[in-house]
């Protein structure tokens, strides 16, 4: 009959814990709502409660079935070297992972390179952060390496800036470009314009077959493939309307007759 009632404790316990931590969890994201915020560690967040209440109903569930794990730390700090050494990387990484959680330096949905590998940042867990690649692979990088290594977050703020390469041929009329050029820029609805963030067009280099531009401009991350290729298709319309050519490489060869 005591186990019985030990049983349904530890159901109890259970069932009370889970519903605690999902309370928990949904609570502090209508929270993040009513205040206007972004919760950007949501994945991460469940972890993190989920942790917490588990460890909670351990306890408990220890102490219901009165279980004394004095004996089992003795017999463990027998071997405690060998165990130490064996659990000296996850423990880096599990410290690596804290220190990521606590001073955000990666939020869940963020595009970044780590150590050469590109992608967006699923979830930071305490031992590996989840990158889906941009070809849908899942990639575990050790928190160790995310604390370590440099990291590049290409998306820091929902505005960017990009550049578009436009070459055009040596007889353009170069004024007339740039006059173009800026008016694609202004009349694109898809640009972000405004005085902290200059859009602008930047002479590059004359090249063996053209004379290139890079047209610099900024645009907000769920606009950027759209951005990308309505800005192009404006640029070649506009230019093609008044003329002007976009060349491609050219090589003349020249033979030269030898005298007899």
């Amino acid at each position: 009959m005591a186990v019985i009632v030990k049983l349904i404790k530890t159901a109890i316990t259970v069932a009370v814990a889970y519903g605690a931590y999902r309370l928990l969890y949904v609570t502090i994201l209508r929270g993040a709502e009513k205040l206007g915020k972004e919760l950007r560690l949501k994945n991460t967040l469940r972890i993190i409660l989920l942790t917490i209440a588990s460890v909670i109903a351990l306890m408990v569930i220890l102490d219901i079935w009165q279980v004394n794990l004095l004996p089992y730390l003795t017999a463990l700090g027998i071997g405690g070297i060998a165990v130490g050494l064996a659990i000296q990387e996850p423990l880096s990484n599990f410290i690596s992972g804290l220190l990521v959680i606590l001073t955000g330096k990666l939020r869940e949905s963020d595009v970044v390179e780590i150590d050469g590998i590109t992608g967006i940042v699923e979830v930071v867990n305490y031992n590996h952060t989840v990158l889906r690649t941009f070809d849908g692979k899942h990639v575990l990088v050790p928190n160790k390496q995310v604390w370590n290594q440099r990291l590049t977050n290409y998306w820091p703020t929902n505005v960017r800036r990009f550049t578009l390469k436009v070459s055009v041929s040596y007889g353009s009329d170069l004024e007339k470009v740039l006059e173009i050029l800026t008016k694609c820029i202004e009349e694109e609805p898809l640009v972000e314009k405004s005085p902290e963030r200059s859009n602008s067009i930047v002479f590059a280099e004359f090249g063996p077959s053209s004379i290139d531009f890079n047209v610099n401009f900024w645009v907000q991350r769920q606009n950027y493939f759209d951005a990308f290729n309505s800005l192009a298709n404006r640029i070649k319309r506009e230019l093609e309307a008044n003329g002007i050519v976009i060349p491609f490489p050219q090589l003349d060869v020249h033979i030269k007759e030898r005298a007899s």
